[in-house]
């Protein structure tokens, strides 16, 4: 039942952040804000994520996985129940605050699991498995709120999925193995290094630790190995990646309405396809980079679609709604499939007991970029009263995200025996 704990983690941790997003239009509505204030609103949900990921890594290394995971799905359900009942911007920022905690915290704990209870020959295909549970938060948002608010209003529609949260926190704490007991072997278990291929072999043995390539880990004095420069690397793309998905992401259902004249439904449908394809692309991309491809080169590959695809954004208003379709495929393939193959990249490079503080760095990077994409496209839109900077924005950033992972060693993260 890992697969099902995983992915249910995953949804818990990420789904406020797109329910935000989804339900745009009738908390405007409701609560008369500006888009600026909104975009604040998912930025203080983001901003905690990114302050706390590094310090949920390190908790999550000292308590273990399996109650930092149930400790997630807790504070999410309680996050969405104080946007059950938000009344005011305040107390829906309070929710985004709370929920911004499992946001950092999900792919912390959840590698941790990976790292510890799944053999290297299968971590390809469980990561993407387990990323796959951020875009079905994504689907489940697109396809369920829009007609829950509707039926109900958007308070309830949070309601339901906070109890949904609960009940996965039951699931996952019987199905989660309370033994922390490791099927994979010691050399990947006990804080040896996994380094590319090519280099040479490593054992547990903190001197040759200590004279391998520049981009191995060296362990300190307190038993901790020193962050390595690809973890650095990894955290500045994801930056650069983040703020440009953000800047799409929670603005694009409103921009299908207010630009392109869609439908509010058929606008949640988009995002509910952008969900749909990020699971496919998310396990194929992480299937690939545990197999046959280098890492390095799958993110050169979707940086470059998601440079492309922000682009396309900025023809939609003339070319009509129908160009939406085919940009949110892409915008799942770009913005949406590389984080699998960056976290596939730390579970398989990182000794297992820095998986969690190692993932919160990168997380730190990319919930950063997520925080100042948000605000300064409501704040863009409302000033120019178009989106069309913000697109031509979140293009350039793609492009740098290209030059930066073409410094990440190509032999990074390839599949070890």
């Amino acid at each position: 039942m890992l697969p099902a704990v995983l992915i249910f983690t995953m949804i818990a941790s990420s789904f406020q952040m797109f329910a935000i997003g989804v339900l745009a239009a009738p908390i405007l509505e409701d609560l008369a804000v500006s888009r600026w204030a909104l975009g604040v609103v998912g930025a203080v949900n983001t901003l905690v994520g990114a302050a706390s990921s590094p310090f949920s890594g390190r908790i999550t290394d000292k308590i273990g996985p399996r109650r930092s995971i149930l400790l997630l799905c807790g504070i999410a359900a309680t996050g969405m129940g104080l946007m059950a009942i938000a009344s005011s911007l305040w107390i829906l920022g309070l929710a985004a605050a709370v929920s911004g905690v499992p946001q950092g915290w999900g792919n912390p704990a959840t590698n941790s699991l990976i790292a510890g209870h799944v053999k290297p020959e299968r971590r390809g295909t469980i990561t993407g498995v387990k990323q796959s549970g951020v875009t079905l938060a994504l689907f489940l948002a697109g396809a369920t709120l829009p007609s829950l608010a509707q039926w109900t209003s958007w308070n309830l529609a949070a309601g339901v999925f906070a109890a949904i949260f609960v009940l996965f926190g039951v699931l996952n704490a019987v199905w989660i193995p309370r033994s922390d007991a490791s099927p994979v072997s010691p050399a990947s278990s006990d804080g040896s290094v996994f380094q590319p291929s090519g280099s040479a072999s490593t054992t547990s043995n903190t001197s040759t630790s200590d004279t391998s390539t520049s981009d191995a880990l060296s362990v300190e004095s307190g038993g901790r190995s020193a962050v390595p420069t690809f973890i650095w690397q990894l955290a500045v793309y994801a930056f650069a990646m983040g703020t440009s998905s953000g800047s799409i992401g929670r603005f694009l259902p409103l921009f299908a309405e207010e630009a392109v004249g869609m439908g509010r439904t058929a606008a949640g449908m988009l995002i509910a396809v952008v969900g749909v394809c990020g699971i496919v692309f998310r396990i194929g991309a992480a299937r690939l980079a545990g197999s046959t491809v280098a890492p390095q080169r799958i993110l050169t590959v979707l940086s470059l679609t998601a440079t492309g695809t922000s682009i396309l954004l900025i023809s939609a208003t003339t070319v009509g709604p129908w160009i939406l379709w085919p940009i949110a495929v892409l915008y799942a393939l770009g913005h949406i499939a590389w984080n699998a193959v960056v976290n596939l990249t730390i579970i398989s490079s990182a000794p297992r007991r820095d998986a969690g503080r190692f993932s919160g760095i990168v997380m730190l990077g990319f919930l950063f970029g997520m925080t100042i994409g948000a605000p300064l496209t409501g704040w863009v839109v409302d000033t120019f009263d178009s989106y069309q900077p913000v697109w031509f924005g979140a293009a350039a950033l793609a492009a740098v995200a290209v030059a930066i992972v073409s410094r990440i060693p190509s032999d990074l993260g390839t599949p070890r025996n």
